[in-house]
């Protein structure tokens, strides 16, 4: 499959020209959806629950009648759905990994998109957008080879390759959650959902979510320290080898988690030199993501802009709300 090429951001095209899309970002709990500019500003923007539809042949009809008002309110170039699961790019179809939402593999977001629009369609996963929305507006911004990962249930992400996202032969690239790190698979145990479960395991009935062992360790338990440390080693683990294998300028981690800002990095940075050579260290900067948590809608929209957009299909349709 041929990399996408993703260039620079632009200045943008006058308002009068400019593209506009209507992205969606569909996760295992919510459906976050917004109307986005040529420039990365989220005009309006609205979500609604996934498991409020039964199946994902029936998600997908709701969200039809949630963009027909946006559409018409709009007139959107495009239309863009950054989306969990593996993704066949070219049929924008849910291929594997999407056990979160049932009856959803098989569907084709492109597919049903297009014939209820006649607008091009985009779909691309979810990690994916977000590290297209770092290099957009956010921590990687101008930077040209940089992995972004995504701390939450499991240890997601997206890859770019001097300036081109890399799918893989499948699309199934940046699933690295999968890898054994230490003979356990690395999503179980270092995201935060593994904070929470080695925190319970030493010391049963704790009852602690990731923040809350993080606040613990912070109150001075001893315990929770330990357990803390254990987890930054197995996370430093698993990045030193997507270092080693990819030989990125940036690192660029998000997630609530990393919402401790600097003291959260300078805790990584310090496992990391412990696993990396020092040549290797020094090659990389690890950063914290910074293009919020609209970043599924963005990375989606620029997707859709650089395959697509143009003067020619322009969408100058004042507005700044997503009700119609």
């Amino acid at each position: 499959m041929i990399p996408q090429t993703i260039p620079a951001a632009s200045p943008g095209l006058p308002a009068s020209t400019a593209p506009r899309v209507l992205a969606f970002d569909v996760g295992g709990t919510w459906v976050k959806y917004g109307i986005v500019d040529a420039d990365g500003r989220l005009l309006c923007s609205g979500q609604l629950a996934t498991q409020s539809e039964p199946d994902g042949k029936a998600l997908l009809t709701r969200l039809l009648a949630v963009a027909e008002p946006l559409v018409a309110r709009h007139a959107p170039a495009g239309i863009a759905f950054s989306t969990l699961g593996i993704i066949d790019a070219a049929e924008g179809r849910l291929v594997g990994a999407v056990e979160a939402i049932a009856g959803y593999f098989g569907q084709s977001p492109k597919e049903c998109f297009e014939r209820a629009f006649g607008v091009p369609v985009v779909v691309e996963n979810d990690g994916n957008c977000v590290a297209l929305a770092e290099g957009w507006t956010g921590a990687a911004a101008g930077v040209r080879h940089y992995l972004a990962l995504t701390l939450g249930t499991g240890i997601g992400g997206g890859i770019v390759i001097d300036g081109r996202l890399y799918r893989g032969a499948n699309g199934a690239a940046g699933e690295w959650g999968y890898m054994l790190v230490d003979g356990r698979v690395w999503e179980d145990h270092a995201s935060p959902r593994g904070l929470a479960a080695a925190a319970e395991k030493a010391r049963p009935g704790c009852g602690l979510d990731a923040e809350g062992v993080f606040a613990a360790r912070d109150r001075g338990d001893a315990q929770m320290a330990a357990v803390v440390t254990a987890w930054f080693g197995l996370l430093a683990t698993g990045l030193a080898n997507l270092l080693f294998a990819f030989n990125p300028s940036r690192v660029v981690i998000g997630g609530g988690i990393t919402a401790r800002g600097p003291a959260f990095l300078q805790e990584l940075r310090a496992e990391m030199r412990l696993r990396l050579r020092p040549d290797f260290y020094r090659m990389c900067d690890i950063a914290l993501a910074s293009a919020g948590n609209q970043a599924g809608l963005l990375g989606a929209a620029r997707l859709w802009l650089t395959q697509h957009g143009s003067p020619a299909t322009a969408a100058a349709n004042e507005g700044t709300s997503c009700k119609s």
